[in-house]
Parts: structure tokens; sequence; C-alpha cells
């Protein structure tokens, strides 16, 4: 299993990457092990401690474990994460160019492949302006910002603590999410701040998130939120100062006007059913066996 180990262990280390490409290299290993016959429970378990914070790489181990069970699980898993961009792709274009055709202006934060698919889906038909920001200590916005205006969506970049200037004249923020649960979602810490922001200056905001991210409260519960090295902070601080990390962060859906998935526009009333419906008991004893370390 070494060559299956050290795509693992990709995974693991991967800081840069959304929560969609993690998930496509998590799905290549998954499918691998199963194409050549290696036991998956541990496989699948790996990848879960390699990113224990998203939900949909929680939902593809499932689902390979599942397919023990039900043997067309895991490739009804992956069609389907095939197809969600498409799918949400159209939904922003049905709901965010019926608001008018003058340029969108859309705040966001670090870096979601859920949120350019929404951003260029919507250009091609309106104008948008973008305002990123940066996410340090990681600098995602970075990437963010230059693969929108790579696909021609014209982006401004902000400092974290400068990104609240851009919210004056906003039409939205959008965000994406490692996680949706039926309370909060998941996302790089600095999100609460603005979009709590965002609710006191009365601009709407909206989660771009595909439905291999929900996740029932029995998977919830095994989401942990870890810091990240220390010294990416600060790498040699004075005595008595702690550098602290938190790259994730839990943000209640209180402070969100609605989940835009492949499923179609969610308001946030209907995101607890959205979540309980993506784990059947199936799933959830998969889950609970990925969880059972004896």
């Amino acid at each position: 299993m070494e060559h299956l180990r050290q795509r693992i262990e990709a995974v693991a280390t991967d800081r840069q990457s959304g929560a969609t490409a993690i998930l496509a290299l998590a799905l290549d290993v998954l499918q691998d092990a199963v194409a050549t016959g290696q036991p998956i429970l541990p496989v699948a378990r790996a990848l879960c401690r390699a990113q224990p914070n998203m939900a949909s790489v929680w939902n593809a181990a499932a689902s390979a474990v599942a397919a023990r069970v039900e043997a067309d699980r895991l490739d009804h898993f992956a069609v389907r994460v095939g197809q969600a961009a498409g799918a949400l792709a159209r939904h922003a274009r049905e709901h965010f160019l019926a608001t008018g055709t003058t340029p969108l202006r859309v705040v966001t934060v670090s870096a979601s492949s859920a949120v350019r698919t929404v951003l260029t889906a919507v250009s091609t038909d309106r104008p948008v302006r973008v305002a990123c920001g940066e996410a340090r200590p990681g600098l995602e916005g970075r990437i963010q910002a230059a693969a929108l205006a790579a696909a021609g969506v014209p982006a401004a970049l902000f400092s974290d603590a400068g990104l609240g200037h851009a919210l004056a004249g906003a039409d939205l923020v959008l965000v994406g999410a490692d996680a949706v649960t039926p309370e909060w979602f998941v996302n790089k810490s600095g999100t609460a701040m603005l979009a709590a922001m965002a609710s006191q200056l009365g601009v709407p905001v909206y989660v771009a998130a595909t439905r291999d991210r929900f996740a029932s409260h029995p998977l919830a519960a095994r989401l942990p939120l870890d810091d990240g090295p220390a010294d990416e902070v600060w790498d040699q601080p004075p005595t008595g100062v702690t550098p602290r990390n938190p790259i994730f962060e839990r943000v209640p859906l209180d402070l969100v006007t609605a989940v835009l998935s492949d499923l179609g526009l969610l308001g946030v009333d209907m995101v607890p059913d959205a979540c309980a419906a993506a784990q059947d008991e199936l799933l959830l004893e998969a889950l609970r066996a990925l969880a059972d370390e004896d």
C-alpha cells in the first residue's frame, strides 16, 4: 500500500487546495484502492484523518465503506460529484441573473472552487466585480483572485483586516464551505467576522456548497477544528507570547441568507433537512465504522 500511503500523505499536507480539489484526490485514492483489492476500511480511515474537518472526504470515505454492502455506492457518489459543478452553475445563473444587469459586486474570502464556479457562470451574462480577502497565513485569497482574473472576472485583493471596506456598495458576500451542518458551516477563519459585519450592514451572505459537503448531526460531531502550525504566524516569538493559528471556524447559519448548492438555492430553514438526507442509515453505519478504531 506504499503508493496509497504517499498519496494520502499528499492529501494530508495539502494546505493550498480547496475542498473540491482535495476531494478529487481522495476519490482517486479510494477508487484505486477498490480497483486493486486493497482493504478499504484502513484506507478510508487514513483519508479521514488526513483531512478530518472536510465533510466531503468523510462522505467519500463512507461511500467507499458502504460499497462493501452496495457495490455501486462509491461510483454513484463520484458521478454526483462530477455533475455538481454544472448544477451549481445553472442554479447560480438562475438566481443571480434575475437580480439585474448592473455589475454584481461580490465579497469573498480565501479560495473556493465552488465560489469560482458560481462567479464565472454568472459573468458569462452579467459583469461581476470581486473583492477577495487574502486569508493569512496561507494566502489562499491570492490564488482565488488570480484564478478569477484569469477567467475574466476582475478581482481586488484586500488584507483580511481591510476586507470590511469592500462591503460598502457590495451586493452580496459569497463564501465556500468545507462542511455544512444543520446549525453552522465550516470555512476559513475570518469568515464569521465578515458575515457578521455584512449582516449588520444589510449585505446578504450566501454559502456556495455542493451536497458532498453536507453533514448530518452524527457526522458534524466528528468534524474537529485544529490549529495550524504556530510558526506560520510567528516563527520566533518572544518569551511569554504564544502564537495561535486557527485555520478553520464554525460560522452560525443565523448569519447566512441562503446556501447555493447543486440542489438549488436553499433557505437556512431548509438546510437541516438537506443535511439529514445526505447520510442514510447505510452511510451512518459506515461513518460509525470509520470512527471505530478497534
